[in-house]
């Protein structure tokens, strides 16, 4: 009996190194797809349905995350949105940012070519009914900005209800339906630090530079849409 714990205790470590390996390796072999679409903008070609589900597969559960998004919510925004699934661009994509209690954080391209076709900013939907508005509650899906009219592809996901962020400027256009507990476990790449992975770099050099600096970092490995 004093043979088994210490046998036991490599196999088990054996087994973690498998398994991380392997997480390593879906990284790696991440296909983004061949990104067929044009950017048209400010021409909303095509124009997103009313409402549709997109389903993000990614490494942080096996559990998928299913957004239901609503184009009367934000027009122009889920527009740019539909483009963007359309053109697979959020395949291999990292979550980059994750403040606890707050946002998990993503949308930079895992291939620079990608990130530089897409980076062009739309408006600010300013004409939304208000029975149609949204706040920013914990599961609601916002793009990120920089100020008025400069939206682009970067999203968040609300962790909390952030309603402090409704008068920022910040418009929901989409809720999770499913796999939010998913998102809860998205790991955090850099814990001390609140801004997350530089975005420059990953913007300029992509999934190149970013997976030998954070091998673990958590990404979208496929997406996939249905119109309603």
């Amino acid at each position: 009996m004093k043979l088994l714990r210490p046998l036991l205790l490599c196999c088990l470590f054996w087994v973690d190194k498998v398994v991380a390996a392997v997480d390593k390796d879906v990284r790696l072999e991440c296909d983004g797809g061949k990104h067929e679409m044009s950017n048209n903008s400010p021409d909303p070609d095509p124009q997103a349905p009313d409402s549709f589900l997109v389903t993000f597969e990614t490494t942080a559960s096996d559990e998928a995350i299913v957004i239901e998004v609503h184009r009367e919510w934000s027009p122009l925004g889920v527009d740019r949105f539909y483009q963007l699934v359309l053109d697979g661009y959020y395949n291999c994509a990292s979550f980059f940012r994750v403040v606890p209690g707050f946002v998990v954080q993503f949308g930079i391209a895992g291939e620079p070519e990608e990130a530089e076709k897409w980076d062009t900013e739309i408006m600010d939907d300013d004409n939304i009914d208000p029975t149609d508005a949204q706040s920013n509650l914990r599961s609601y899906v916002s793009f990120a900005t920089a100020g008025p009219d400069t939206r682009t592809t970067q999203l968040f996901i609300n962790l909390e209800d952030n309603v402090n962020l409704d008068k920022m400027g910040f418009t929901p256009f989409a809720v999770v339906v499913e796999g939010m507990d998913g998102v809860d476990s998205v790991m955090n790449p850099t814990p001390r630090d609140g801004g997350g992975v530089d975005q420059g770099s990953l913007t300029a050099q992509g999934n190149e530079w970013l997976l030998p600096k954070y091998p673990d970092i958590d990404m979208i490995l496929s997406t996939a849409h249905l119109g309603q």
